[in-house]
């Protein structure tokens, strides 16, 4: 096993065989897609770390497998993210950061809200509103189209409309002989919907296309809180209805007969709060609880009961023409109360997917990122592009833009055009800025490019900034004629950075996966340095950057 240890005290353990199967190196995943190309079966059961290189700063970790006698290069920062040494003190019932227990005092007067238009125009208002959703459980959308079945329209802005046999839509109107309870005028508890699905459907969507009534308004609750309640007061009572599982059913017509056997509490193997179940309206007979748990299962599942229906649990508010809200149907039970005969309250409601909500936020998260990552780079070009390039005849920004225009006149692929247009960003952003004759020490720019872009551009191109110091050094060192090329400036800052490589710092260098991209970009690099040449300005490449922005 590798153990590592991180400036801020940190220390983890990996073990070989979890590391080889995690490299992150194009034979083990895909470049595009980031999926595995090995079979656990083709990773040697006997693996073993032989040698274990920390680069520059602390970067990254560069680690050589055998019997395979495979070397990969894991940055320090993502296995920090991923390290699994921890102690694990989660009791049941435990919840992720990201998510947030409210009840009336915390949430009433801060229920999540955004209107339509936002939501459907801006990207950043809809990751907001999706956020919320995902970390309350709950949001109300204001300014929808009254149009029936227009509320798909917001389903199909994150996720797609999961069509059940109430169709891709349904009405929640009073009827004569309703098929289901909702389709009353009756008040209805706090309830999840469907939980004789399974799976069952984990978002519901309810619209209000018309409200002339009296009464009516809904409430939700939030059932983790109702869980915690639970656990807090009854602990034994949280375990039954958490081990046992609770059967629904649903026979609404001749031609539909649904059942699920879940748990009212559900766990994972870890003891994570999953999801709630609760639906009195649907709730067949328990039949899996053994007889001498029976009463208090009962007596626990009629806590849980007073629970959601206790004001101090609730928030409420009255659907308005145009309003939507949003549950989580795995987490938050929904309610209203009854509402006089006359006058008219239509509901339209749809079911969706909270997968398809998770992944449109985080790409949209990730697409935020990548613009402001582009705005930063936009930003320190216009603020620092303009100064000079270690007394050459050309200045930062006309430098790294001649060095992308041969990279694009010689063909080069859009991943080392743009590491050529970057490879010296990190004297725009170190603290040291650019170089000048005098300067004494290294500035170890290719460090800070490397921090800088780590997380927004593919690993080629991190490596290739990473590199293109040490490719001087190397062609020094491989090519006899490669010195007397260098500018004046160059010679400089060679001596500064260490001189041509030894022997041994040549095998390492040839041992990067990416070090003959970093030697072509290093031939750009000394290229760019013709005072007064005609190249595309920044905006030209800004598409192009754009499109290899992880996550864009």
């Amino acid at each position: 096993m590798l153990r590592l240890s991180w400036a801020n005290g940190t220390t983890a353990r990996f073990h070989a065989e979890w590391l080889r199967d995690n490299a992150l190196d194009p034979s083990t995943r895909s470049p595009v897609n980031g999926q595995r190309l090995l079979t656990i079966d083709q990773i040697p059961a006997d693996t073993v770390v032989t040698a274990v290189g920390i680069t520059g700063d602390g970067g990254a970790v560069a680690v050589t497998f055998e019997p395979q006698t495979h070397r990969t290069v894991f940055s320090a920062e993502w296995l920090f993210a991923h390290r699994y040494d921890v102690a694990r003190v989660d009791e049941p019932g435990w919840t992720r950061p990201d998510v947030e227990r409210w009840d009336n005092q915390s949430m009433q007067h801060r229920i999540p809200t955004a209107t339509f238009d936002d939501i459907s125009t801006d990207r950043a208002a809809l990751a907001d509103w999706l956020e919320a959703v995902d970390r309350y459980g709950f949001a109300v959308l204001h300014g929808m189209p009254t149009e029936s079945g227009r509320l798909c329209d917001v389903a199909e802005l994150f996720g797609y409309v999961r069509v059940t046999n109430y169709g891709r839509w349904f009405d929640v109107k009073a009827e004569v002989n309703p098929t289901n309870l909702a389709y009353t005028n009756l008040g209805l508890q706090g309830h999840t919907d469907n939980p004789y699905r399974d799976p069952v459907p984990t978002l519901q969507l309810l619209a209000c296309l018309e409200n002339t009534v009296d009464g009516g308004s809904s409430s939700v609750v939030d059932g983790f809180a109702c869980a915690a309640r639970l656990q807090q007061e009854d602990p034994r009572g949280f375990a039954l209805l958490a081990g046992h599982p609770a059967r629904f059913e649903y026979a609404g017509s001749a031609d539909v007969q649904l059942q699920a056997k879940r748990p009212v509490i559900e766990l994972g193997p870890d003891g994570e709060l999953l999801a709630v179940r609760f639906n009195n309206r649907s709730a067949a007979p328990f039949v899996d609880v053994p007889f001498d748990d029976m009463p208090a299962y009962l007596a626990a599942y009629r806590r849980f009961s007073s629970y959601i229906d206790d004001p101090a649990m609730q928030v409420t508010f009255t659907l308005r023409p145009g309003d939507l809200f949003i549950v989580d149907n795995t987490r938050v039970f929904h309610a209203r109360q009854a509402f006089s005969g006359s006058g008219s309250r239509w509901l339209q409601g749809c079911y969706a997917d909270i997968d398809g909500l998770r992944s449109t936020l985080a790409v949209l998260r990730r697409g935020l990122a990548a613009d402001a990552f582009v705005g930063r780079i936009v930003d320190v070009f216009e603020r620092r592009g303009a100064e000079e390039y270690l007394g050459e005849d050309v200045t930062m920004a006309e430098h790294m833009l001649q060095s992308a225009a041969l990279a694009n006149a010689e063909g080069a692929d859009p991943e080392l055009v743009v590491a050529a247009l970057l490879h010296d960003i990190g004297h725009f952003t170190g603290e040291f800025g650019t170089y000048s004759p005098e300067t004494t020490i290294d500035h170890r720019h290719e460090w800070e490019g490397t921090r800088v872009l780590t997380g927004y551009l593919p690993p080629r191109v991190v490596d290739c900034v990473r590199l293109h110091v040490a490719a001087k050094r190397y062609l020094c060192a491989v090519e006899s004629d490669y010195f007397a090329k260098l500018s004046a400036a160059s010679v400089h800052t060679l001596e500064l950075q260490g001189g041509p490589m030894s022997a041994d710092e040549v095998a390492a260098f040839e041992a990067e996966p990416h070090h003959l991209d970093a030697v072509r970009v290093r031939r750009w690099d000394e290229g760019g340095k013709a005072a007064g040449r005609d190249v595309p300005p920044l905006n030209h490449y800004l598409p192009l950057l754009s499109g290899l922005v992880l996550g864009a």
